[in-house]
């Protein structure tokens, strides 16, 4: 029996593992669980998981929850910023599985790497901005950092056995999400539900944004270098419409292999949670239902986002890590209503140019780009924004 720690567990990629371990209740349990703010869904989840304690990554949320439900008060860790972390070392599970969206992943991450525990890391952020502390984290404790990305767990199934070296390039697959067949002159018009409306994934806000723009295949190439140790040039993204093929790899001998299955997370997160083992999952594909399967070229007229962020994860040090605070800034922006989408690469191209290289050599030279970088977009672009919500000015 794995005892597991699922972090978000009231977004999409947490109701599905939740879905996946309810349908293997003789292999896995859970003993904790967390949310942002979504406290009536994760009340729902506590009491069908009633061993579980919980945390609250916003500390206001957590007043609200057990003023209407005072009885889950035993089982609350607490709330804030340390209170992941603290949730990790009161349950002390088998597996940590990190689907939280954003920066606040990553110091769980670490904690639990720290104490030995193996995570299953659907938050792309931890990975981007810490992927060589992380790694020198699961190096020093012996724990694995195992990935649950349709993408990265698509890599590692067609890699196998086989050695970095035998490695000719890996292709990881885009939808090229919701506005990949919009005209470029109709973009600057396009909507906040428009960009929302996903044509084969069912994903949060925040990354299906991120899928429009492409920013997540980018932040998934600098994960997949992580991952796997592979260099920038060894990495390539095609469009692939369908989302039946998850990723190739091509091997130096000119054969190429890819992993196909329907847009569904829970094949993924099954093949994390029961890794190195397979498990039934009760799910099936059905090969002659696929549609026929097309890929094209990366557009970069189409997708500017996706450029400046390769170059960012090109440079390294703390790029990658000012990359995603900038993204992170504007993408809630753009979803707030505060900016076009259009605007989106501008906030992203002015972070990079404005804040100052560093190596990262420890998680406080993380810490510090991330803060530093938050600062400078709301010192810059906030008071536009402001104006923006009152009419007085047009957005960036």
């Amino acid at each position: 029996m794995k005892r597991i720690v699922l972090l978000g567990s009231t977004g999409s990629i947490g109701r599905n593992a939740l879905d996946v371990v309810s349908r293997h209740p003789d292999q896995f349990r859970i003993v904790g669980l967390s949310a942002r703010r979504r406290t009536e869904v994760l009340a729902r989840q506590c009491d069908e998981h009633p061993e579980a304690l919980f945390a609250l990554s916003e500390s206001p949320w957590l007043d609200s929850l057990l003023r209407s439900r005072p009885e889950l008060k035993p089982r609350a860790v607490g709330a804030g910023e340390t209170s992941l972390t603290d949730l990790v070392r009161a349950t002390k599970p088998d597996l940590v599985l990190n689907a939280l969206v954003g920066f606040v992943g990553l110091r769980p991450t670490i904690a639990a790497l720290d104490a030995g525990i193996p995570v299953a890391v659907a938050n792309k952020e931890s990975i981007v901005t810490g992927g060589e502390v992380l790694l020198e984290a699961a190096a020093r404790s012996g724990a694995r950092l195992i990935p649950i990305d349709s993408e990265h767990v698509a890599i590692s199934q067609c890699l196998g056995s086989a050695r970095i070296d035998a490695v000719e390039r890996v292709v990881i697959t885009a939808s090229g999400g919701a506005l990949r067949d919009r005209p470029l002159n109709a973009f600057a018009a396009v909507t906040v539900e428009e960009v929302l409306a996903h044509p084969t994934w069912k994903m949060g806000d925040k990354i299906t944004v991120d899928s429009a723009t492409l920013v997540n295949k980018a932040l998934e190439t600098i994960e997949a270098h992580w991952l796997f140790r592979l260099p920038f040039e060894k990495i390539d993204v095609v469009i692939h419409p369908q989302s039946i093929v998850h990723s190739f790899v091509e091997f130096i001998d000119g054969s190429i292999m890819a992993q196909m299955g329907d847009p569904d997370m829970r094949f993924p997160i099954l093949y994390a949670l029961s890794y190195p083992e397979r498990l039934r999952s009760g799910l099936r594909s059905s090969v002659t239902a696929f549609p026929a399967l097309t890929f094209r070229e990366v557009d970069r007229r189409r997708y500017p986002c996706f450029e400046l962020a390769l170059e960012a994860a090109r440079a390294g040090g703390n790029a990658p890590t000012v990359l995603n605070a900038a993204n992170e800034m504007a993408v809630r922006a753009f979803l707030d209503g505060e900016i076009p989408f259009t605007s989106l690469g501008d906030v992203i191209e002015g972070a990079l140019g404005a804040v100052e290289r560093r190596p990262i050599r420890a998680l406080e030279d993380i810490l510090e780009t991330d803060r530093v970088t938050r600062e400078w977009v709301e010192n810059t672009y906030a008071p536009r924004w402001a104006a923006a919500r009152r009419g007085t000015s047009r957005p960036c």
